[in-house]
């Protein structure tokens, strides 16, 4: 146990002050709107016919003051941001079913700082099938290649900063058969590979992901579904860490509800229970602790008419952590946000409260961590014509850790343009 404890804090030591270096940006880009893939929907928007296909290009261009770029808690450095994105998608409709395909290049340049990459790249291969005797298929392949952007890498937001290149390979299959017009079954996996350009600050990581459920049509547009899931995840050693204790395999049943609960209570919700089990050797089991407990994510989403709709987002879950000796943390919030949209004009409040916790006292200080993180934004569009929109932002994010040197105050201000479909 000692000889453990003392490899650990040694590694510790070396990367505590290297951690917030980390590829991750999340919700801090100020509220401009993103280029995501895109269904079509019937007399929602045009594209371009290209033989089958239905060709829908974007480009959206961002201007970005931040007075926090480094998020450090002292002596704040400011910049300016441009940024230029394009999108291009295909679609392929087939009857019920239909393919699409999204590539979107991504170009960043600071004033002053320089970063490492300016590039990132992001490809989307998405297919849904329905069949006549009931059988649903989904498929889904996401590559991304960055530094900065992506909550794709750390959906909890323990991560915040970086500029080290990383790619990441997801695949998706979800099969659901109805075997009446009211009950059916399914199956699901999917699979990460997360690859970092400096492997020996950062760990290389799998993630397999598989499960199973019971479906129930409660309504004409509402399901209610029961799941099993099963996660095995394999992090890679580094030069200073094993990272054996990281390896951790996980079990969770929940319930959740996706569709319309009313004419204007949309909903898709799941909650639970989770178990994840660390490979710590039995010595360390009191000092890194798996995780049970209550989990829950998904949204509902009111629409209040005259153009006005209200959505809350809730999260309760384990992640994996970059951070000491800690195998994960758990992440606990909420999200609240109200959008107007009359003719051209569109206007947005949002706000985010969560805690971010941590099992294992920080060994430097040696006090426990919790990472309080409040957010909150407005945001601003109007649309000239059919393809063009000018988009400005504000947010503010607050990180009060219990651990002085991981907090910070963040300020934002975005104007972006998007032109396209």
């Amino acid at each position: 146990m000692r000889q453990f404890l003392v490899v650990v804090v040694g590694t510790v030591l070396i990367l505590g002050n290297a951690v917030v270096a980390s590829a991750q940006e999340g919700d801090l880009e100020g509220g401009a709107p993103p280029l995501e893939p895109e269904r079509g929907k019937p007399n929602a928007y045009e594209a371009i016919p290209v033989g089958p296909f239905l060709f829908s290009p974007a480009v959206q261009l961002n201007w970005q003051y931040r007075d926090n770029i480094f998020f450090t808690p002292d002596d704040p450095v400011s910049d300016q941001v441009l940024m230029a994105r394009a999108r291009l998608q295909f679609e392929l409709p087939i009857n019920e079913s239909y393919i699409l395909f999204s590539y979107t290049p991504q170009y960043r340049e600071y004033r002053d700082y320089e970063l490492d990459d300016k590039w990132s790249h992001f490809v989307d291969l998405i297919g849904g099938f329905e069949f006549s005797n009931g059988l649903v298929i989904d498929a889904t392949y996401k590559y991304m290649e960055g530094n900065l952007e992506t909550r794709e890498v750390d959906p909890g937001g323990e991560l915040y900063w970086g500029d080290r290149w990383y790619k990441k390979n997801f695949g998706a299959l979800s099969l659901a058969y109805w075997f009446t017009p009211k009950d059916g079954l399914s199956i699901e996996a999917d699979y990460t590979d997360l690859q970092h350009e400096d492997p020996d600050l950062w760990y290389d990581y799998t993630r397999l992901v598989i499960g199973a459920g019971w479906l129930h049509q409660l309504g004409e547009i509402l399901v209610m579904h029961v799941d099993y899931r099963r996660t095995e995840f394999e992090p890679a050693e580094n030069q200073f860490i094993a990272n054996e204790f990281r390896e951790s395999a996980s079990d969770e049943l929940t319930i959740g509800f996706r569709g319309m609960i009313n004419p204007v209570l949309r909903s898709e919700i799941v909650v639970g229970y989770r178990e994840t089990r660390y490979n710590v050797p039995p010595e360390a089991e009191e000092v890194i602790p798996d995780f049970s407990g209550f989990i829950m994510q998904g949204y509902l989403h009111w629409y209040l008419g005259h153009g006005s709709n209200l959505r809350l987002d809730l999260l309760r879950s384990d992640y994996p952590s970059n951070f000491g000796i800690n195998a994960n943390y758990v992440a606990t919030g909420g999200s609240l946000q109200y959008q107007y949209e009359r003719n051209r004009f569109r206007a947005q409040l949002r706000g985010r409260y969560q805690v971010n916790d941590y099992a294992v006292p920080d060994l430097v200080t040696g006090l426990d961590r919790e990472d309080p993180i409040t957010t909150y934004g407005l945001g601003l569009g109007y649309r000239f014509g059919s393809y063009v929109s000018l988009w400005g932002g504000y947010l503010h994010e607050n990180r009060d850790s219990t651990i002085y040197r991981y907090s910070y105050d963040y300020n934002v201000v975005t104007l972006s343009l998007v032109v396209g479909y």
